[in-house]
């Protein structure tokens, strides 16, 4: 090969680089980033105040809400359930009760 061709394999090869460069996936996201929290489940209560959750499942006719403060338990009797249903539709929110034969 003479030194013209060389030069020119060598100008490739960098070119091929910088568009790999170019083309290079985008930077991780920052963790933060990674563990968004899910929006909120908005429990209405019979007597229409308001609570946020994040954690919960239901037993039985039990809501547990598994703060990390402390575990609360709310009978699903205290609550106005086409409220809270209809509360949480608005936000993007899936909130279904389980029906009878679900776990058995």
């Amino acid at each position: 090969m003479n030194a013209q061709s060389l030069d020119e394999q060598r100008m490739r090869q960098q070119g091929d680089q910088d568009l790999y460069a170019r083309s290079a996936p985008p930077p991780p996201r920052e963790h933060s980033e990674l563990n968004e929290a899910a929006p909120a489940t908005v429990l209405v209560f019979r007597d229409e105040h308001k609570q946020e959750i994040h954690n919960y499942a239901i037993v039985g006719q039990t809501l547990w809400n598994f703060n990390p403060q402390h575990t609360q338990k709310i009978p699903l009797s205290d609550l106005d359930i086409p409220a809270t249903t209809k509360e949480n539709e608005d936000r993007g929110v899936d909130f279904r009760l389980p029906s009878g034969r679900d776990g058995q």
